[in-house]
């Protein structure tokens, strides 16, 4: 295998990491966009998706005269994903379009890294595992090309290469080295739908892929209450289950005290795979849901300002709504600045914290870089500082976070820049997490706390050495 020696064990880590679950990974793919170079097709990005059920990525095909993307199962390359491995670390995959290689760097080999709880997916509570594999040095550009006015004009359009990145399921490009990850996604979760609580009774619902024991399977939960919290563990065979064309589906129902919040763990062989909440949705711990709840039943009209992506006018301004309800209910008190025809150049929001300390925030429902958004941001930051500071206000701190409506694959493009600028980011992932923790009161100053911490650690990680696995 032409991989180094810390590659070499690098991904036996790997492999050794996902094999109590290995077999529960029926429906693998592969996915590519790649580009010509002296008349052979190299892989520029690939990801190799493990799942336990079918992808939700089409399976297609694209092809121009200087550049070609393609998802395939691995049934139907005949390959098994260890072999689409080996594969790509001796420098060449034969899909059904033909040969697409991926050198190595200048020195002969290829570099691995591992990454056994991405960040992106603990922000959607999930565990995955990924496997990220280098080769030579990128070959395509990060922003506008004459490869997206080749694009534009085929007879499947793109806009640009990025947006063709987006369509395979590949996210943001890696600008350093052509690369390949391994994704391991979680072979359990919750039916969110299906798990709830209504009074007193608590159903927890769980979802396990088709060809896993059950009864390696567990639940452990910490059932919340004010002043009070239960803890314990249901084991598999305690589930009822049953068999779907996707899953095998446990349910299981327990008492619990009135307005209780139940945070549970799915677990396989005793490792947490995934984590959920689970409430009435007629009671609530936290007043400020409870008041917002009274006009806005089940959040439904916050959810619907939340979830717009790419819009522009009036619905950008209601994300901006959205977003200052949405942390009122998570004990913040936030401003809106931006919201009138006389104030359309001031920030978006201010946020502050029972203590004192601020965020200024800059929302979008597309990219961080649109409007140049992301510098003005930065911008404003800086003079806020400097009056604050002028004011005798050092200790209050201030933290400039910008949030979109796209998700963490869509933004990676641009995560990186505001990563190493300081500049915190939250995306789609990360507003439907904060949506679900208004079922319990929050601490605003400790939240704060967290974010000034991620944003600190993200900044170190972008400028050192190790390279930055996103989730494709």
């Amino acid at each position: 295998m032409a991989l180094n020696v810390y590659g070499t064990e690098t991904l036996s880590t790997f492999l050794k990491a996902i094999e109590p679950w290995d077999s529960g990974y029926e429906h693998n793919s592969f996915a590519y966009v790649a580009k010509k170079q002296e008349g052979l097709f190299v892989i520029s990005q690939a990801i190799i998706w493990l799942n336990t059920s079918e992808s939700k990525i089409p399976f297609r095909a694209f092809e121009t005269e200087n550049i070609c993307a393609e998802h395939v199962r691995l049934a139907d390359l005949g390959r098994t994903y260890r072999q689409c491995i080996d594969d790509l670390c001796l420098g060449k995959i034969v899909t059904p379009r033909g040969q697409r290689f991926f050198p190595s760097a200048g020195n002969g080999w290829h570099d691995a890294f591992f990454t056994p709880l991405h960040p992106t997916a603990l922000q959607s509570q999930t565990r995955v595992n990924v496997l990220q594999i280098k080769g030579e040095q990128q070959h395509l550009e990060n922003g506008p090309s004459i490869l997206d006015w080749e694009l534009r004009g085929s007879d499947t359009p793109y806009d640009s290469v990025q947006e063709l990145l987006g369509e395979y399921g590949l996210g943001g490009l890696f600008t350093d080295r052509i690369t390949a990850e391994v994704v391991a996604s979680g072979v359990m979760g919750f039916d969110g739908d299906a798990s709830t609580i209504d009074g007193e009774t608590a159903t927890i619902a769980i979802r396990l892929a088709n060809t896993l024991d059950y009864n390696n399977a567990a639940v452990g939960y910490r059932e919340i209450t004010p002043g009070r919290t239960n803890r314990g563990k249901i084991t598999g065979s305690q589930f009822s289950w049953r068999q779907t064309d996707s899953a095998q589906v446990g349910t299981f129902q327990m008492m619990v005290a009135r307005a209780a919040i139940v945070h549970c763990y799915a677990m396989y062989q005793n490792v947490a795979q995934t984590h959920w909440f689970i409430s009435d949705p007629t009671t609530s711990q936290n007043p400020r849901r409870v008041i917002f709840d009274s006009f806005d039943t089940g959040l439904a009209i916050l959810k619907g300002f939340l979830g717009r992506s790419h819009t522009r006018g009036q619905d950008a301004r209601d994300l901006e709504v959205g977003i200052a309800w949405l942390f009122w209910m998570l004990g913040f008190n936030p401003v809106q600045l931006g919201s009138t025809a006389r104030t359309q150049d001031f920030a978006d929001l201010i946020v502050m914290t029972p203590r004192g300390h601020a965020a200024i925030v800059e929302c979008t429902t597309g990219l961080l870089r649109a409007d140049n958004k992301l510098p003005k941001l930065l911008a404003r930051h800086s003079a806020v500082r400097a009056r604050l500071d002028q004011s005798n206000n050092r200790h209050i701190k201030l933290l400039p976070i910008m949030i979109s409506t796209l998700t963490k694959a869509e933004l990676q493009a641009d995560l990186e820049q505001a990563e190493k600028l300081g500049v915190g980011v939250l995306t789609r992932e990360d507003l439907d997490q904060l949506v679900d923790r208004t079922v319990i009161t929050n601490n605003a100053d400790e939240l704060f706390s967290l974010a000034e911490k991620d944003i600190e650690a993200l900044k170190t990680k972008s400028v050192g050495s190790e390279p930055e696995l996103p989730l494709g």
